[in-house]
């Protein structure tokens, strides 16, 4: 890793919250959220592709997300089923570091589309390493300006 990139993983890092299960859950949740349909993510908790799903979905991407950070099982069939989801998304971010990735979201904040974005947070949340965690992290919050600043109600004259 190059002097460049050090300094700003050291950017990155002063300006994020103190990174614990909870905001790994939190990334994992919202990657969940873009990427995977109701069905799908229960049958990553193993359940049958007919449960009924509950009326509000964030809890079904929240459980899933606590689900999958405890249990090997619920992670390796999540993955599987996020793998295939993103894995064009994933593409051009597969080998790039994490100070790469993050780059690579700063350059494409307005163009990138909401699975280029999953697939992005979900290149750095696969790896399971702090650093990279805390980049997903950081990014994740940027990413619920994007899409507050995308649904902001526009008026028309």
């Amino acid at each position: 890793m190059g002097y460049a990139e050090v300094q700003k993983l050291h950017e990155i890092k002063s300006l994020a919250p103190n990174l614990g299960l909870t905001a790994r859950e939190e990334v994992l949740r919202i990657v969940l959220a873009i990427a995977l349909d109701q069905q799908i993510a229960a049958w990553c908790m193993g359940q049958p592709s007919d449960a009924p799903i509950a009326r509000w979905p964030s809890t079904l991407y929240r459980v899933l997300a606590r689900a999958a950070l405890q249990s090997p099982e619920v992670w390796w069939r999540t993955s599987i089923a996020l793998d295939r989801t993103l894995h064009e998304a994933m593409l051009p971010y597969a080998k790039r570091s994490a100070a790469e990735v993050a780059e690579a979201f700063a350059e494409g904040r307005d163009s990138l589309d909401g699975e280029e974005l999953a697939g992005l947070l979900w290149c750095l949340l696969r790896r399971n390493s702090r650093t990279n965690d805390l980049v997903a992290e950081r990014l994740s919050l940027e990413l619920q300006v994007i899409a507050a600043r995308r649904l902001r109600f526009r008026r028309t004259s």
